[in-house]
């Protein structure tokens, strides 16, 4: 066990705390066991059909997503903004190491 500091108020507290016992800030939660790593190679591979909003957790994003990048390119204009969409997902993901629940949220 290791003793680590919370984000919000600076108090110590276990690495296995799903919250901080001081102020109750969320420090786990399942959403949290999920890689940014996985998130951003997704993103970036599969982006285009929503895979990453799926494996957020973001069913509603990742079927709109799907639906833009399976049927909308016969519209031209949804399938190009589905692929900026994913595009400006996958620098979120780059730029949120550090900050995971930017992506999965905090529940």
């Amino acid at each position: 066990m290791v003793m680590v500091y919370c984000r919000e108020c600076g108090a110590k507290h276990s690495d296995k705390a799903k919250a901080c016992p001081k102020c109750g800030y969320q420090v786990r939660s399942s959403d949290m066991d999920k890689s940014v790593l996985v998130y951003v190679l997704l993103a970036c591979f599969l982006g285009f059909w929503g895979v990453h909003k799926f494996y957020a957790g973001k069913t509603g994003q990742g079927t709109a997503m799907l639906l833009m990048g399976t049927i909308g390119w016969l519209l031209i204009l949804p399938g190009i903004a589905v692929w900026i969409w994913a595009f400006v997902d996958f620098v979120i993901g780059l730029c949120s190491f550090d900050e995971p629940e930017r992506i999965f949220g905090k529940k």
